[in-house]
């Protein structure tokens, strides 16, 4: 066996048992759900396959996120999978669809340097998207840049790997030697003219190559090559990085680069090939087959718990859309906690299910939870179709179940506990300024605006405080007695009070200020205690 049947042996030995790892955990877990034990109907079926081309084959939901991000996916994505089925796999798929396939005849030769070609420029684009919005590129992390570096890296050397081929005289000779009837005689002498001439190999001497014996040369390949190799021209990448190699030809030639940048591209199709089951490199099989199994819905058949949603978790893309759309992310600017975005929630809720988070790691991922609004954005803009909602909302109760919540926590206190375990003098916000709410005339407007009092059928019962009695105990001087209210806890921050007040009195402001003052204050007494 040589080096390629060994790695792809031991590459393969890899991928294939760490994915049925990632499977397994897909269909397991207490209480979860199992995502392909589902009755397949001639209707299921069908909207499956309607789902199946237009989210995986078409990349409808990505398309939601822009027209430069869909565009450098079908790239990348038609790109790649060309390459796999039509060169890598050339010999199962190509030659037993097409007869007389070869990989030097055209139009494969073409094919090959326009998959590779699109591959390279959907790259770019992910690449230039990632460093030119600030946002995402504060969300990227290794695994992104891995994913990207080593999809690159495999169709970059390809194209290396072609262009010192034609270049390479050892090539030719290989060739001559087990396919010519010529070996060694003018005939070789006018064929390697004609290579040198018209196909851009590059000889230790150039004094072969004339007008004569190039014709003759042209002849010798008619009847000799053309049936197995096309003009290298239709490689219009390759063709033209060999005639810029060509300086450096004879040092390359002598090393064999050919053979060297063979290894390379074989070494890292291999990488790719065992990283599959690994993190990002794992989405392009998990985000269609989850894509296949939710078939457009938002809801599971049954409850279940986090780690029902393992394929849903192995299928994220990182793309960060989620938090870019996501309505409490500007909470991340004030508390500074990574694991209120959900791409970053999500990497944390892996640890979780898997049994790994604990301490500091799951308080931070419990606020992260119980911040969320519910609201469905991330689930809507999401392109590889997962229920984040429903992730959420099951995080919620298992994670949260450990991590006292601060609205309980507080509520739970005195008037005097809340001011108690305020230790340390807090610099003066808005609910400490008696001009920000002391034109409040009890209007009443910002509660009769407010959504979350129109939702509710008892606001004394299930608020404790409407928006109007927080600004008047605050004029009061009363900041702790607002600290445990509901209504702090949950407002949803729409602003809609703050933009009807006659009085422009920042009612959502000081809402939110009370809510963060509150949970400065109980991380601090946690760590003292501790």
């Amino acid at each position: 066996m040589d080096f390629l049947d060994i790695g792809l042996i031991v590459a393969s030995v890899v991928c294939v048992a760490f994915l049925a790892r990632r499977v397994a955990r897909w269909r397991s877990g207490p209480g979860a759900e199992h995502p392909f034990r589902r009755p397949w109907t001639a209707r299921a079926l069908a909207a499956g396959i309607k789902y199946v081309v237009l989210d995986v084959l078409l990349l409808r939901r990505t398309a939601r996120t822009g027209p430069v991000r869909w565009l450098a996916h079908c790239l990348v994505f038609y790109g790649f999978m060309g390459l796999l089925l039509f060169h890598a796999m050339g010999g199962l798929v190509t030659a037993n669809l097409f007869s007389g396939y070869e990989p030097t005849l055209n139009p494969w030769q073409f094919l090959r340097d326009l998959l590779g070609g699109l591959v390279l420029i959907g790259l770019a684009l992910m690449v230039v998207r990632r460093m030119r919005d600030r946002r995402l590129r504060a969300l990227t992390r290794f695994q992104d840049w891995a994913l990207l570096f080593v999809v690159g890296s495999i169709v970059g050397s390809g194209i290396l790997l072609e262009a010192s081929k034609i270049i390479s005289p050892a090539m030719f000779d290989a060739m001559v030697a087990e396919y010519g009837v010529y070996q060694g005689g003018p005939e070789t002498t006018a064929l390697q003219a004609a290579w040198a001439d018209r196909f851009g190999v590059v000889f230790p001497s150039d004094r072969l190559v004339s007008p004569e014996r190039v014709r003759q040369g042209l002849e010798v390949n008619d009847e000799s090559c053309s049936a197995c190799h096309s003009d290298t021209a239709s490689a219009f990448i390759a063709k033209p990085l060999a005639a810029a190699l060509t300086p450096l030809a004879p040092a390359m030639n002598r090393s064999r680069a050919d053979r060297v940048f063979w290894y390379v591209h074989i070494l890292f199709c291999l990488i790719g090939l065992a990283a599959l089951p690994y993190g990002k490199f794992l989405h392009p099989l998990a985000t269609p087959a989850n894509l296949a199994v939710r078939a457009g819905r938002r809801d599971h058949d049954r409850p279940g718990g986090v780690a029902a949603r393992g394929l849903g978790l192995d299928a994220c893309t990182r793309c960060g859309e989620c938090s870019l759309h996501c309505s409490v992310a500007p909470s991340f600017a004030v508390l500074g906690n990574r694991d209120i975005l959900p791409s970053e929630k999500l990497a944390f809720l892996k640890a979780f299910r898997d049994g790994e988070l604990s301490g500091l790691g799951l308080e931070r991922f419990a606020e992260g939870s119980r911040i969320c609004t519910e609201c469905l954005r991330c689930t809507d803009i999401c392109s590889a179709g997962i229920n984040l909602q429903d992730l959420w909302l099951a995080s919620k109760i298992e994670a949260t179940a450990s991590v006292p919540d601060p609205n309980q926590a507080v509520r739970a206190m005195t008037v005097q506990a809340r001011s108690a375990i305020c230790c340390r003098i807090e610099p003066e916000g808005l609910a400490d300024n008696r001009e920000s709410f002391w034109a409040c005339v009890q209007c009443t407007t910002c509660t009769s605006v407010c959504p979350v009092v129109a939702v509710s059928d008892d606001p004394s019962r299930d608020l404790d405080l409407l928006p109007q009695q927080v600004m008047n105990l605050l004029r009061m001087g009363l900041k702790d007695e607002t600290l445990g209210a509901r209504m702090v806890w949950s407002c949803t921050t729409c602003y809609k009070c703050q933009e009807h007040c006659p009085q422009d009195i920042r009612v959502a402001d000081v809402l939110y200020e009370l809510r963060n003052t509150t949970a400065a204050r109980l991380r601090q007494a946690g760590g003292e205690e501790g």
